[in-house]
């Protein structure tokens, strides 16, 4: 990778970049019990991330399986609710100004602002 994505860890982690990732992660699932647990010391549990991603301490929690039937049979495989708030934040602070600017001006898929007219 570039030298300039090196950099960009501990320039793009901050407070409010996690509680954005946050409030980004809930989207439609405000009524699960893993996000209302979260929520209600949300100050709390983003500034604990916070240290452990800042000391190099954050470990990936286990992932939680289920199946679903429609519309067909298969399983599904869940990680934790802070798991995903980090998911969001490396995704959209440091990966995706990396990558989406290197792609072809055809490619339309899941990218944000473009559309294929």
């Amino acid at each position: 990778m570039a030298k300039w994505i090196r950099n960009q860890y501990d320039k793009m982690l901050t407070y409010e970049n996690l509680m954005k990732a946050h409030k980004l992660s809930k989207k439609g699932k405000t009524l699960k019990k893993e996000v209302i647990h979260f929520s209600l010391k949300e100050e709390e549990y983003i500034m604990y991330l916070y240290e452990k991603l800042k000391n190099g301490t954050y470990v990936h929690g286990k992932y939680t399986s289920f199946k679903v039937y429609e519309p067909k049979e298969r399983i599904i495989e869940k990680a934790p609710y802070i798991d995903r708030i980090v998911h969001r934040w490396l995704v959209d602070n440091i990966l995706e100004p990396y990558y989406i600017p290197s792609l072809i001006k055809t490619t339309y898929a899941c990218i944000k602002g473009r559309r294929n007219t």
